[in-house]
C-alpha cells in the first residue's frame, strides 16, 4: 500500500514555510486549498465497480515577486494517481508541480513563460458541486510548456481578457511526481501537443456584462508520435446570477466541439448545464453533463449536491452522481471537506 507520508510531509514543510514567510511584508506569498473526499459507488452495472474510495487533493499556490510586476509562480498538486479498482483509503497519492511559470505584467498585458494551463473553457472549474466538472475536465488544459499573452481591457461597460497561448506538453522531470510516481512524458506516447516545440495555440475571451458572464475558446493542438490528425476545437459558454429575493440562483452552460478528438479520426461534442442556488445556509446545486465520441456510446452524468460554510474557510459537501459511461450505469454517493487558507 503506497500512503501519503511522504508527500504529507512534503506538503507540510511547504505549508510551514509559506505561513512564515507571509509575516512581515515578504515577496513571498501562498494559498492552499485542502479537500479530502469519499467517494462510495453504491451501485454499479460494471463488474466489481461498486467500491469506495476516499482521497485527498492539496494544492499550494506559490508565488515570489521579484518586484511588483515581474514574478515566478508554481502550483503544486498532490492528488490520487492511480484510479483504485478496489477499495482504497489515501493510497497511491502523488506530489507534481502542474505549473512553474516567469511572469511580467507590462500594464497592458502580462506576459507568461514556462509550464502553464492555457486559458480554453470554464466548466472543468465553474460547474457546481463535487461531481459537476467531471465531463469538462476532459477537455481541460493542463501542464504544457510555452509563452502566453494576456490582455485584460474594459468594453460595453463590463471588464473582459484576451489570452493567447503556444504550447507543447510538459515532458521535463516536472512531469514526473514524488510519492506514487506517474512517470515521464516521453514522445513516444503520442497525445495530442506532446510535440518536440511549442506547436499548438490557444485563444480564450471571457468577460462579463453585469451578472452575465461568457467565455469563448479556440485551439489547436498539434498531433503528436502515433496520432492520426491535429485536434481542433471551440468551447463557448454562458453564466447568469438571478437575484430572486432571499433565493439567488445562478445558471451556467457550455458546448464544446472538437474535431479529431485526442488526435484521432473521432469528432467529439461536450455539455454541461448547471444550476446553484443558495437556500439559507446552504447552496443547492445540479448538474446535467453530455459526452459524445463520435465512435463510442454516448455517455451522461447527473448531479445533485449540497454545501455548507462550516466556519472560515472550511465547508462540507454531500453529492449523488449519476453516471451512463462506456455503457456502464453507476450510482455513487460522495461527501467532501475543503479547507482555505
Amino acid at each position: 500500500m503506497k500512503t501519503l507520508s511522504v508527500t504529507l510531509a512534503a506538503c507540510a514543510a511547504l505549508g510551514a514555510t509559506a505561513a512564515q514567510s507571509q509575516d512581515a511584508n515578504s515577496p513571498f506569498s501562498a494559498e492552499f486549498s485542502v479537500e479530502l473526499q469519499t467517494d462510495f459507488t453504491v451501485d454499479s452495472s460494471a463488474p466489481g465497480g461498486e467500491i469506495n474510495n476516499t482521497f485527498a487533493t492539496i494544492e499550494g499556490a506559490l508565488s515570489f515577486a521579484f518586484t511588483s510586476r515581474t514574478s515566478i509562480n508554481s502550483t503544486l498538486v498532490l492528488e490520487q494517481i492511480t484510479a483504485p479498482t478496489s477499495d482504497s483509503f489515501l493510497e497511491d497519492h502523488g506530489l507534481y508541480a502542474e505549473e512553474l511559470y516567469f511572469a511580467h505584467d507590462f500594464g497592458a498585458a502580462q506576459v507568461v513563460l514556462g509550464k502553464f494551463n492555457p486559458a480554453f473553457g470554464l466548466a472543468w472549474d465553474a460547474a457546481p458541486g463535487i461531481y459537476g466538472v467531471d465531463f469538462a475536465e476532459d477537455y481541460q488544459l493542463t501542464e504544457k510548456l510555452g509563452a502566453g499573452l494576456v490582455i485584460p481591457f474594459a468594453a460595453g461597460q463590463g471588464e473582459h481578457v484576451l489570452s493567447l497561448s503556444f504550447f507543447n506538453a510538459d515532458r521535463s522531470i516536472l512531469s514526473e511526481s514524488l510519492g506514487e510516481n506517474r512517470g515521464r512524458t516521453n514522445r513516444s506516447d503520442g497525445g495530442v501537443s506532446n510535440t518536440s516545440a511549442p506547436e499548438s495555440v490557444a485563444i480564450s475571451l471571457t468577460g462579463a456584462f453585469g451578472a452575465t458572464g461568457y467565455n469563448l475558446g479556440l485551439q489547436s493542438q498539434a498531433r503528436g508520435v502515433g496520432d492520426a490528425e491535429d485536434q481542433t476545437g471551440i468551447v463557448g459558454g454562458l453564466s447568469h446570477e438571478f437575484a430572486t429575493g432571499s433565493f439567488p440562483v445562478k445558471l451556467l452552460a457550455e458546448l464544446a466541439y472538437f474535431d479529431h478528438f485526442d488526435g484521432t479520426a473521432d469528432s467529439a461534442t461536450f455539455a454541461t448545464f448547471g444550476a446553484e442556488a443558495l437556500v439559507g445556509p446552504v447552496t443547492l446545486s445540479a448538474v446535467y453533463a453530455m459526452r459524445d465520441v463520435e465512435t463510442l456510446p454516448k455517455d451522461h452524468l447527473a448531479t445533485l449536491s449540497g454545501e455548507i460554510e462550516i466556519f472560515d474557510g472550511l465547508s462540507g459537501a454531500l453529492a449523488y452522481r449519476y453516471g451512463d459511461e462506456g455503457g456502464d450505469e453507476t450510482h455513487t454517493i460522495g461527501a467532501l471537506l475543503a479547507y482555505e487558507f
